[in-house]
């Protein structure tokens, strides 16, 4: 009786013991996470409008700056949207949003871009695996924390686009925003699942129906997540059949997307449904997404060692609570996952026009979204086999193992330096470190003090450097009818706006 006593506190001093260390590796991981931002955070700092912006917000900033009315504002966004969808794309809720960029209403207010948008990309992810990991799967909120903050620190630091991921707002309005939107409505849907709580589905049908008029990978991506979700529901939960409303209203504002007669200035006169492409489309998109998932893991080898951490931090929970079933489908999981992903590739391969760097980097999140509810998945599995079978592995070789894999894995990513070098964060601190951004912001702000002196109508602007690094830059011409010329003038009310080599000034 003595012994199984002192067993049972010797069991409970173990598991103590662990759930501190759980602890600590969260914090542990919130700590790098957090210095990793620093460098991009810093740099916001430097952040201007360009290009699109003037674009987009030209009616916008006009109408504020002559009536400093929230409501006249957003009378001229709708007729932005009217403009740009007759005229050029039919994506009426992204170029809302592109139509009311900061410098809209405050000159100096661009700067708050890349906070906006990397607390996006980062609440909408804790959002949606919060619910896969600890309501779904009662994992601890410790492993939950350390996955997801791993997850993101792949995303961010290896953003194919730095400029339409986190600084230049007129792509991660079309592309960030909308991705973050289909995930809080993918954690709505299954909420409202599992929970048939009227508002799930209220924050589903809002999210889907904006997303109709957004960029279509991400309004996709919901699309197959809800089919996904009735497929596997249906038969227990029929209330799962009322997300076909939302679902509706998402295709009610593709249709109106879909119909733009702008579409065909951008796409040509053979955009529209065709049967053979549409096969080809599939096709293509799978082995597309064959090439890329292997360039993924293999050129940047830093993600391929965070999901292999990822995968160890998984385990080595599953084996310390109660499984909420039994993980009986691995593989079918990961080919729905494959399927997904590979699936994002459609709308450009099927519109054949140059794609901006919005669509690589929904692709790319996508992808390590996909895998890591693989991982994830196949995490489940491999501990609920081992108990099927009696082969338990004890907490302590399991946490041994845990700490083994992340020292090595930490130790390859200081050997291969040149991964590193590759990261969001190193580019932004070598981009500051080197002086570029000082000179780029003490340009920008002689650039700005021209265009905003309401004395001045014909604008001669003193030539830069177009490569800005991470940031987006897209140079004004010598030639006053150039777009970017037209936008610039039309956003300051000026009468013509030129480049002039910097020794004329």
């Amino acid at each position: 009786m003595l012994g199984i006593i002192e067993g049972n506190k010797m069991k409970k001093r173990i598991n103590k013991k662990i759930k501190i260390d759980q602890k600590r590796i969260a914090i542990f991981t919130g700590i790098v996470f957090l210095v990793s931002l620093i460098p991009i955070l810093y740099l916001s700092g430097y952040v201007h409008a360009t290009g699109d912006d003037y674009g987009y917000g030209a009616r916008t900033h006009q109408m504020w700056l002559s009536t400093h009315s929230v409501w006249q504002v957003l009378k001229a966004a709708g007729q932005t949207v009217q403009h740009y969808w007759i005229g050029w794309q039919g994506t009426w809720f992204t170029i809302f949003l592109m139509s009311l960029q900061p410098e809209v209403f405050w000159d100096n207010g661009y700067w708050i871009v890349p906070w906006i948008m990397l607390a996006l990309t980062i609440f909408s992810t804790l959002y949606l695996t919060e619910y896969i990991m600890v309501q779904k799967l009662r994992l601890p909120k410790a492993t939950w924390i350390s996955c997801t903050l791993i997850l993101l620190l792949a995303m961010i630091q290896y953003f194919p686009s730095t400029k339409s991921g986190i600084f230049w707002y007129n792509g991660t309005a079309h592309y960030i925003i909308p991705y973050s939107m289909a995930l809080i409505a993918i954690r709505c849907c299954w909420s409202f699942a599992d929970r048939k709580r009227k508002r799930d589905w209220i924050a589903a049908f809002i999210c889907m129906a904006l997303l109709g008029g957004a960029s279509y990978l991400a309004p996709l991506l919901v699309l197959i997540a809800v089919a996904y979700l009735i497929l596997c529901e249906w038969k227990t939960k029929k209330h799962v059949f009322y997300l076909c409303i939302p679902v509706a209203a998402e295709l009610a504002g593709l249709i109106v997307s879909y119909l733009a007669p702008g579409n065909k200035a951008r796409g040509g006169e053979n955009f529209g449904i065709h049967g053979l492409l549409i096969v080809k489309t599939i096709l293509e998109c799978f082995v597309d997404g064959t090439k890329q998932m292997f360039l993924y893991l293999f050129k940047t080898p830093f993600i391929l060692l965070c999901l292999v951490v990822i995968a160890v931090l998984l385990v080595n929970a599953f084996q310390k609570v109660r499984p909420t079933f039994d993980f009986p489908y691995p593989v079918i999981v990961a080919v729905a996952m494959f399927c997904m992903y590979c699936a994002m590739y459609a709308p450009g391969v099927y519109a054949g026009v140059e794609l901006s760097g919005g669509v690589p980097n929904t692709i790319f999140q996508v992808f390590l979204l996909t895998l890591f509810v693989s991982v994830t998945y196949f995490s489940g599995w491999i501990v609920a086999y081992q108990k099927r079978n009696g082969k338990i592995v004890s907490e302590r070789n399991a946490y041994i193992c845990e700490i083994v894999v992340i020292l090595i894995a930490g130790c390859i990513l200081i050997a291969n330096k040149g991964t590193l070098k590759e990261s969001t964060s190193y580019e932004c601190y070598t981009y500051i470190e080197s002086g570029q951004a000082d000179d780029y912001k003490a340009q920008m702000e002689e650039r700005l003090s021209l265009l905003r002196n309401p004395e001045l109508k014909n604008v001669k602007l003193p030539a830069m450097n177009s490569d800005q690094g991470p940031l987006m830059h897209m140079e004004v011409m010598e030639d006053p009818k150039e777009w970017t010329n037209t936008v610039v003038k039309q956003f300051f009310g000026k009468e013509s706006v030129i480049e002039v080599p910097r020794s004329e000034r």
